[in-house]
């Protein structure tokens, strides 16, 4: 059995995270229970201990139980962004509160060593790896994900049609700061481009929506480990306006559409293939 924590689930909030724990999820061999962090108790974890424990986002998760977990569990964590600060962004902090100094903290050491006793921590991007381990480079047993898609996202991305293409550039009508929501229309509005800001929109209308437009400026704030939303315009075939701060943008998976799509395709069996070969005395082989 495996137990999936999580602060929110696909059913609670569709973010890229919960998108990406979604997928993986629904690409598992084995039988798959969802916690929410906030749920998680001692007693649980005690319960458990023969189960393998897969972390996604676990900012709810109380102290003791990470404590235990760290001693008593065997546990993969997920790491969507930045959860050793308490901005989980150390941008951010940096521009709330004038700097950030969480790594030195109890609560940020006490982050930096759960994952450090995970089997496996799975992230989002290279320069996230790079960047976490930087602060805290006792952490080991790594691999770089990236974003997950289910299946029957990557096929209507292959589906749509990309021939009527308008002149529109689409901007993201985010409310956090991160996002760069101003930046992005500044950029607009700077180098005479027609745009369009877009939110609230169901999944697919939004993927229709980009498959007719120009392109995507997406400029944010802070390290944004692997937006999904920029991997979608570019299989959508816009032109990208982009900063620093789009961690995956420099990998060479993304260097181009086809290259792109290919790798997409082999994130979910990536994930599985690595959990069975680290946990080949809790789980049984999976079927060829």
């Amino acid at each position: 059995m495996i137990i999936f924590v999580s602060d929110a689930f696909e059913e609670h909030y569709r973010g890229g995270a919960e998108l990406t724990t979604e997928a993986i999820i629904e690409g598992s061999l084995f039988p798959v229970n969802k916690v929410l962090s906030s749920q998680v108790t001692l007693k649980l974890m005690e319960d458990n201990k023969s189960c393998l424990w897969l972390f996604g986002n676990f900012s709810g998760l109380d102290s003791r139980c990470l404590l235990y977990a760290a001693k008593n569990l065997d546990y993969c964590v997920i790491e969507y962004d930045y959860k050793f600060c308490k901005y989980r962004s150390i941008k951010k902090h940096e521009k709330f509160e004038g700097s950030c100094e969480c790594h030195k903290h109890s609560a940020g050491k006490l982050v930096a060593a759960f994952m450090a006793k995970s089997r496996m921590n799975f992230w989002m991007s290279k320069k996230q790896f790079e960047l976490y381990t930087n602060f805290f480079p006792f952490i080991k047993n790594n691999t770089i994900l990236n974003s997950v898609f289910a299946d029957d996202t990557l096929s209507f991305l292959k589906k749509l049609s990309t021939n009527n293409k308008n002149d529109k550039w689409i901007i993201l009508d985010s409310p956090s700061w991160i996002k760069g929501k101003e930046e992005s229309v500044a950029y607009a509005k700077d180098n005479n481009l027609q745009y369009e800001l877009v939110w609230g929109l169901e999944h697919k209308e939004l993927l229709q929506k980009l498959a007719r437009s120009k392109g995507l400026i997406f400029l944010p704030l802070a390290h944004d480990t692997c937006p999904r939303l920029v991997m979608e315009a570019k299989a959508l075939k816009c032109e990208l306006v982009l900063n620093e701060y789009v961690q995956h943008k420099d990998e060479k998976w993304f260097s181009d559409v086809s290259t792109m799509m290919s790798h997409l395709n082999t994130r979910t069996t990536y994930f599985w293939e690595k959990i069975e070969e680290i946990n080949k005395k809790l789980l049984p082989l999976m079927p060829p």
